[in-house]
Protein backbone atom coordinates (compact mmCIF):
# COMPACT_ATOMS: atom_id res chain seq x y z
CA UNK A 1 0.00 0.00 0.00
CA UNK A 2 1.29 3.06 -1.00
CA UNK A 3 1.70 6.94 0.67
CA UNK A 4 1.12 10.45 -0.77
CA UNK A 5 4.45 11.03 0.88
CA UNK A 6 6.93 11.88 -1.96
CA UNK A 7 9.53 14.39 -2.53
CA UNK A 8 9.09 17.95 -0.43
CA UNK A 9 7.09 19.72 -2.18
CA UNK A 10 6.44 23.85 -2.82
CA UNK A 11 4.12 24.37 -5.12
CA UNK A 12 3.82 28.39 -6.27
CA UNK A 13 0.72 28.43 -8.45
CA UNK A 14 0.68 32.11 -10.41
CA UNK A 15 -3.04 33.21 -10.24
CA UNK A 16 -4.30 36.06 -12.70
CA UNK A 17 -3.78 38.73 -9.62
CA UNK A 18 -1.05 37.12 -7.85
CA UNK A 19 2.36 35.85 -7.51
CA UNK A 20 4.76 35.17 -4.62
CA UNK A 21 8.45 35.72 -4.50
CA UNK A 22 11.32 36.65 -1.89
CA UNK A 23 14.96 37.50 -3.65
CA UNK A 24 16.21 39.99 -6.17
CA UNK A 25 16.96 38.16 -9.54
CA UNK A 26 19.43 39.57 -12.77
CA UNK A 27 18.52 39.64 -16.33
CA UNK A 28 18.14 36.56 -18.39
CA UNK A 29 20.45 33.57 -19.86
CA UNK A 30 20.36 32.38 -22.81
CA UNK A 31 20.91 29.01 -24.05
CA UNK A 32 21.80 28.96 -28.35
CA UNK A 33 21.47 25.09 -29.59
CA UNK A 34 22.85 25.02 -32.95
CA UNK A 35 23.53 21.98 -35.62
CA UNK A 36 26.77 22.14 -36.35
CA UNK A 37 29.19 18.80 -36.80
CA UNK A 38 32.63 20.79 -36.64
CA UNK A 39 35.32 18.54 -34.32
CA UNK A 40 36.14 19.94 -30.78
CA UNK A 41 33.95 20.50 -27.97
CA UNK A 42 33.39 23.96 -27.03
CA UNK A 43 33.45 25.39 -23.31
CA UNK A 44 29.46 25.78 -23.26
CA UNK A 45 29.31 28.90 -21.28
CA UNK A 46 30.74 32.55 -22.49
CA UNK A 47 30.12 35.38 -20.37
CA UNK A 48 30.97 38.32 -22.44
CA UNK A 49 32.15 38.05 -26.94
CA UNK A 50 36.29 38.36 -25.06
CA UNK A 51 35.26 34.41 -24.22
CA UNK A 52 34.70 33.23 -27.24
CA UNK A 53 37.81 34.06 -28.94
CA UNK A 54 39.43 32.30 -32.51
CA UNK A 55 40.07 28.89 -30.30
CA UNK A 56 36.22 28.88 -29.61
CA UNK A 57 35.48 29.84 -33.01
CA UNK A 58 37.30 26.83 -34.70
CA UNK A 59 34.88 24.85 -33.02
CA UNK A 60 31.69 25.99 -35.27
CA UNK A 61 31.18 27.00 -39.03
CA UNK A 62 31.96 30.27 -39.86
CA UNK A 63 28.08 30.69 -40.08
CA UNK A 64 27.37 29.65 -36.31
CA UNK A 65 30.31 31.85 -35.22
CA UNK A 66 27.74 34.90 -36.74
CA UNK A 67 25.24 33.68 -34.73
CA UNK A 68 26.94 32.88 -31.47
CA UNK A 69 28.09 37.15 -31.85
CA UNK A 70 24.65 37.56 -32.81
CA UNK A 71 23.52 35.99 -29.36
CA UNK A 72 25.88 38.11 -27.43
CA UNK A 73 25.09 41.32 -28.70
CA UNK A 74 22.19 41.10 -26.71
CA UNK A 75 24.43 40.74 -23.42
CA UNK A 76 22.61 38.10 -21.37
CA UNK A 77 23.78 37.45 -18.19
CA UNK A 78 25.19 34.49 -19.80
CA UNK A 79 25.25 32.39 -22.57
CA UNK A 80 25.12 29.13 -23.24
CA UNK A 81 26.06 26.88 -26.52
CA UNK A 82 25.78 23.76 -27.37
CA UNK A 83 26.07 21.81 -30.33
CA UNK A 84 24.47 18.39 -31.98
CA UNK A 85 24.36 16.53 -35.11
CA UNK A 86 21.96 15.41 -37.79
CA UNK A 87 22.05 12.25 -36.47
CA UNK A 88 22.25 12.76 -32.94
CA UNK A 89 18.67 13.22 -31.11
CA UNK A 90 17.51 16.58 -29.97
CA UNK A 91 15.29 15.12 -27.12
CA UNK A 92 18.28 13.42 -25.74
CA UNK A 93 20.10 16.32 -25.44
CA UNK A 94 17.30 18.34 -24.00
CA UNK A 95 17.41 16.00 -21.02
CA UNK A 96 21.57 16.95 -20.46
CA UNK A 97 21.34 20.09 -20.55
CA UNK A 98 18.62 20.66 -18.17
CA UNK A 99 21.05 19.55 -15.54
CA UNK A 100 23.18 22.07 -16.61
CA UNK A 101 21.54 25.86 -17.65
CA UNK A 102 19.56 27.64 -14.50
CA UNK A 103 16.06 27.03 -14.17
CA UNK A 104 14.75 30.18 -15.68
CA UNK A 105 16.44 30.50 -19.34
CA UNK A 106 15.62 31.67 -22.38
CA UNK A 107 16.20 28.82 -25.23
CA UNK A 108 16.39 28.55 -28.90
CA UNK A 109 17.54 26.03 -31.63
CA UNK A 110 18.96 26.82 -34.62
CA UNK A 111 19.50 24.94 -38.10
CA UNK A 112 19.94 25.72 -41.47
CA UNK A 113 18.19 21.81 -42.70
CA UNK A 114 14.80 22.84 -43.76
CA UNK A 115 13.93 19.27 -43.90
CA UNK A 116 14.52 18.88 -39.96
CA UNK A 117 14.00 22.53 -38.73
CA UNK A 118 10.22 22.31 -38.21
CA UNK A 119 10.72 19.10 -36.40
CA UNK A 120 13.44 20.47 -34.14
CA UNK A 121 11.24 23.66 -33.25
CA UNK A 122 8.37 21.14 -31.84
CA UNK A 123 10.89 19.53 -29.76
CA UNK A 124 12.08 22.24 -28.42
CA UNK A 125 8.32 23.56 -27.25
CA UNK A 126 7.44 20.55 -26.01
CA UNK A 127 10.48 20.50 -24.06
CA UNK A 128 9.73 23.65 -22.61
CA UNK A 129 6.09 23.21 -21.83
CA UNK A 130 6.87 19.97 -19.90
CA UNK A 131 9.64 21.22 -18.09
CA UNK A 132 7.15 24.19 -17.12
CA UNK A 133 4.52 22.29 -16.13
CA UNK A 134 5.92 19.57 -14.57
CA UNK A 135 9.76 20.21 -13.54
CA UNK A 136 8.89 24.01 -11.92
CA UNK A 137 11.31 25.20 -13.98
CA UNK A 138 10.88 28.33 -15.91
CA UNK A 139 12.48 27.95 -19.33
CA UNK A 140 11.13 30.28 -22.16
CA UNK A 141 11.34 28.98 -25.62
CA UNK A 142 12.07 31.48 -28.40
CA UNK A 143 11.06 29.30 -31.30
CA UNK A 144 10.01 29.64 -35.40
CA UNK A 145 7.27 29.07 -36.80
CA UNK A 146 5.92 26.33 -34.62
CA UNK A 147 1.70 25.63 -35.09
CA UNK A 148 1.73 24.21 -30.95
CA UNK A 149 2.67 26.84 -29.39
CA UNK A 150 -0.30 28.63 -27.28
CA UNK A 151 1.94 28.94 -24.06
CA UNK A 152 3.29 31.85 -22.50
CA UNK A 153 6.63 30.14 -21.86
CA UNK A 154 6.64 29.95 -25.84
CA UNK A 155 7.22 32.94 -28.49
CA UNK A 156 6.58 31.89 -32.08
CA UNK A 157 8.66 34.31 -34.16
CA UNK A 158 7.31 34.39 -37.41
CA UNK A 159 9.07 36.81 -39.77
CA UNK A 160 10.17 35.44 -42.70
CA UNK A 161 13.00 37.30 -44.36
CA UNK A 162 15.58 39.39 -42.52
CA UNK A 163 18.19 41.21 -44.14
CA UNK A 164 20.87 41.76 -41.83
CA UNK A 165 23.10 45.23 -42.14
CA UNK A 166 26.40 43.09 -42.41
CA UNK A 167 27.29 40.82 -45.47
CA UNK A 168 25.15 37.97 -44.76
CA UNK A 169 21.83 40.27 -46.72
CA UNK A 170 19.01 38.67 -46.86
CA UNK A 171 18.36 35.04 -45.06
CA UNK A 172 14.99 32.67 -43.76
CA UNK A 173 13.69 34.51 -41.11
CA UNK A 174 14.66 32.17 -38.33
CA UNK A 175 18.09 33.62 -38.86
CA UNK A 176 16.91 35.76 -36.54
CA UNK A 177 16.51 33.93 -33.37
CA UNK A 178 20.14 33.72 -32.06
CA UNK A 179 20.30 37.74 -32.03
CA UNK A 180 16.71 37.87 -30.72
CA UNK A 181 17.36 35.44 -27.85
CA UNK A 182 20.27 37.00 -26.71
CA UNK A 183 18.14 40.64 -26.91
CA UNK A 184 15.45 39.08 -24.60
CA UNK A 185 17.81 37.62 -21.90
CA UNK A 186 19.63 40.96 -21.84
CA UNK A 187 16.46 43.18 -22.28
CA UNK A 188 16.13 44.85 -18.97
CA UNK A 189 12.61 44.42 -17.41
CA UNK A 190 11.96 47.82 -17.20
CA UNK A 191 11.36 47.92 -21.12
CA UNK A 192 9.84 46.38 -23.27
CA UNK A 193 11.38 44.37 -26.72
CA UNK A 194 9.54 47.42 -28.83
CA UNK A 195 11.74 49.79 -27.31
CA UNK A 196 14.90 49.53 -28.68
CA UNK A 197 15.75 49.38 -33.09
CA UNK A 198 17.40 45.94 -33.86
CA UNK A 199 20.62 45.23 -36.15
CA UNK A 200 18.69 44.41 -39.16
CA UNK A 201 18.38 46.71 -41.94
CA UNK A 202 14.85 45.20 -42.89
CA UNK A 203 12.59 42.56 -42.92
CA UNK A 204 9.76 41.07 -44.85
CA UNK A 205 6.32 41.53 -42.88
CA UNK A 206 3.32 39.96 -42.43
CA UNK A 207 0.02 41.05 -44.98
CA UNK A 208 -1.94 42.03 -41.64
CA UNK A 209 0.33 42.97 -38.82
CA UNK A 210 -2.59 43.04 -36.64
CA UNK A 211 -3.80 39.57 -37.59
CA UNK A 212 -0.25 37.89 -36.91
CA UNK A 213 -0.20 39.81 -33.65
CA UNK A 214 -3.26 38.52 -32.05
CA UNK A 215 -2.90 35.20 -33.32
CA UNK A 216 0.51 35.28 -30.76
CA UNK A 217 3.04 35.80 -33.37
CA UNK A 218 6.28 37.84 -32.55
CA UNK A 219 7.37 39.42 -35.63
CA UNK A 220 9.43 42.12 -36.85
CA UNK A 221 8.57 44.94 -39.05
CA UNK A 222 10.08 48.20 -40.74
CA UNK A 223 9.66 51.39 -39.08
CA UNK A 224 11.12 54.28 -40.99
CA UNK A 225 14.19 53.24 -41.49
CA UNK A 226 14.61 51.11 -38.77
CA UNK A 227 13.57 46.98 -38.11
CA UNK A 228 11.58 46.68 -34.28
CA UNK A 229 9.35 44.29 -32.95
CA UNK A 230 5.81 45.10 -33.55
CA UNK A 231 4.61 43.65 -30.02
CA UNK A 232 6.77 42.18 -27.78
CA UNK A 233 3.97 38.70 -27.34
CA UNK A 234 4.08 35.34 -26.53
CA UNK A 235 1.69 32.71 -28.02
CA UNK A 236 -0.27 32.69 -25.40
CA UNK A 237 -3.94 32.76 -27.45
CA UNK A 238 -6.26 30.90 -24.96
CA UNK A 239 -7.38 32.45 -22.02
CA UNK A 240 -8.91 30.70 -18.96
CA UNK A 241 -8.94 30.53 -15.15
CA UNK A 242 -5.97 32.39 -13.81
CA UNK A 243 -4.91 33.29 -16.93
CA UNK A 244 -5.48 36.67 -18.53
CA UNK A 245 -4.57 38.64 -21.36
CA UNK A 246 -1.70 40.28 -19.42
CA UNK A 247 0.03 37.30 -19.50
CA UNK A 248 0.56 37.55 -23.43
CA UNK A 249 3.14 39.98 -22.78
CA UNK A 250 6.77 38.89 -22.91
CA UNK A 251 7.64 41.75 -20.03
CA UNK A 252 4.99 40.07 -17.69
CA UNK A 253 6.02 36.72 -17.79
CA UNK A 254 10.04 37.51 -17.11
CA UNK A 255 8.47 39.27 -13.94
CA UNK A 256 6.97 36.17 -13.16
CA UNK A 257 9.03 33.72 -13.69
CA UNK A 258 11.85 36.43 -12.30
CA UNK A 259 10.07 35.98 -9.01
CA UNK A 260 8.93 32.09 -9.10
CA UNK A 261 12.54 31.23 -9.86
CA UNK A 262 13.71 33.74 -6.79
CA UNK A 263 11.36 32.59 -4.16
CA UNK A 264 12.07 28.75 -5.37
CA UNK A 265 15.71 28.80 -4.84
CA UNK A 266 15.32 31.35 -1.58
CA UNK A 267 13.02 27.78 -0.45
CA UNK A 268 15.60 25.39 -1.76
CA UNK A 269 18.51 27.59 -0.24
CA UNK A 270 17.18 29.14 2.86
CA UNK A 271 14.33 27.48 4.53
CA UNK A 272 13.42 23.92 3.05
CA UNK A 273 14.16 20.79 5.94
CA UNK A 274 15.64 23.81 8.60
CA UNK A 275 13.01 24.98 10.31
CA UNK A 276 9.61 23.85 12.42
CA UNK A 277 6.85 24.06 10.52
CA UNK A 278 5.37 26.14 13.31
CA UNK A 279 3.37 29.66 12.89
CA UNK A 280 6.14 31.55 14.06
CA UNK A 281 8.96 30.49 11.54
CA UNK A 282 5.81 30.64 9.00
CA UNK A 283 5.69 34.09 9.92
CA UNK A 284 9.22 34.83 9.75
CA UNK A 285 9.49 33.31 6.30
CA UNK A 286 6.42 35.88 5.00
CA UNK A 287 8.34 38.78 6.64
CA UNK A 288 10.86 37.75 4.17
CA UNK A 289 8.72 37.18 1.18
CA UNK A 290 6.98 40.87 1.85
CA UNK A 291 10.42 42.36 2.43
CA UNK A 292 11.43 41.29 -0.74
CA UNK A 293 7.82 42.50 -2.37
CA UNK A 294 8.53 46.27 -1.32
CA UNK A 295 12.22 45.61 -3.11
CA UNK A 296 10.41 44.73 -6.45
CA UNK A 297 8.48 47.82 -5.74
CA UNK A 298 11.16 49.70 -5.29
CA UNK A 299 12.60 48.36 -8.69
CA UNK A 300 8.88 48.72 -10.72
CA UNK A 301 8.54 45.27 -10.96
CA UNK A 302 5.89 45.16 -8.86
CA UNK A 303 3.55 47.99 -8.56
CA UNK A 304 4.65 50.63 -5.64
CA UNK A 305 0.65 52.22 -5.59
CA UNK A 306 -0.13 48.18 -4.79
CA UNK A 307 -0.31 46.20 -1.56
CA UNK A 308 1.59 43.37 -2.61
CA UNK A 309 1.74 41.23 0.18
CA UNK A 310 2.02 37.42 1.00
CA UNK A 311 -0.15 35.44 4.67
CA UNK A 312 -0.88 32.42 5.68
CA UNK A 313 -3.14 30.77 3.04
CA UNK A 314 -6.50 30.01 5.97
CA UNK A 315 -8.79 28.23 3.94
CA UNK A 316 -6.31 26.25 2.08
CA UNK A 317 -4.79 25.11 6.00
CA UNK A 318 -8.46 24.47 7.47
CA UNK A 319 -9.13 22.09 4.73
CA UNK A 320 -5.64 20.51 5.11
CA UNK A 321 -6.97 19.86 8.24
CA UNK A 322 -10.58 18.32 7.58
CA UNK A 323 -8.63 14.32 7.72
CA UNK A 324 -6.69 14.94 11.06
CA UNK A 325 -9.98 16.39 12.97
CA UNK A 326 -13.20 17.10 11.19
CA UNK A 327 -15.01 19.62 9.00
CA UNK A 328 -17.26 20.43 12.12
CA UNK A 329 -14.65 21.08 14.15
CA UNK A 330 -12.17 22.52 11.80
CA UNK A 331 -14.63 25.18 10.77
CA UNK A 332 -15.51 25.97 14.56
CA UNK A 333 -11.77 27.45 15.02
CA UNK A 334 -11.76 31.17 14.60
CA UNK A 335 -8.58 32.49 11.91
CA UNK A 336 -6.21 33.33 15.12
CA UNK A 337 -6.03 29.61 15.94
CA UNK A 338 -6.66 28.60 12.57
CA UNK A 339 -3.36 29.62 11.32
CA UNK A 340 -2.00 28.09 14.36
CA UNK A 341 -2.86 24.49 13.19
CA UNK A 342 0.21 24.05 10.21
CA UNK A 343 -0.07 20.86 8.70
CA UNK A 344 2.73 18.32 8.67
CA UNK A 345 5.44 19.48 6.35
CA UNK A 346 2.92 21.30 4.30
CA UNK A 347 3.17 25.69 4.46
CA UNK A 348 0.10 27.36 3.13
CA UNK A 349 0.74 31.07 2.15
CA UNK A 350 -1.04 33.15 -0.51
CA UNK A 351 -0.18 36.26 -2.13
CA UNK A 352 -1.81 39.29 -3.93
CA UNK A 353 0.33 41.68 -6.23
CA UNK A 354 0.37 43.46 -9.28
CA UNK A 355 2.63 43.21 -11.49
CA UNK A 356 2.92 46.59 -13.96
CA UNK A 357 3.52 46.45 -17.77
CA UNK A 358 5.37 48.32 -19.91
CA UNK A 359 3.66 52.00 -21.52
CA UNK A 360 3.18 50.78 -25.44
CA UNK A 361 -0.05 52.34 -26.02
CA UNK A 362 -0.20 55.91 -26.33
CA UNK A 363 -4.27 57.30 -26.50
CA UNK A 364 -4.17 61.27 -26.54
CA UNK A 365 -7.41 63.27 -27.46
CA UNK A 366 -7.16 66.81 -28.17
CA UNK A 367 -10.32 68.76 -27.88
CA UNK A 368 -10.34 71.90 -30.14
Amino acid sequence: MSTNNGMPQLDIVFKGLGVSAIKRGERGYAVLILEDETEGTPKTKYSTISDFGSEEQAKFTSENVEFIKDALEGVPLALYVFKFGQEDVLTDLFNKIKGIIPRNSWIAVYSNNSLTRAKNQSDLVSFVKGERKNNKKRYKAFAYKVTTADDMGVVNHTTEKVTFADDRGEMDGSAAIPYLLGYYAGLSMMMSGIAKPLKFKSVVEPEDLDEAISNGEHILFNDEGEVRVARAVNSLVTMGQDVIEDMTHINTVEKMDLIYCDLFKAWNDSYKGKYPNILDNQMLLISAINGYFKSLAIDYILDPNFDNRAEVDIEAQRLANYLKYGEEVVEGWDDAYAMKMTVGTKVFLKANNKIPGIMEDFCFNIFV
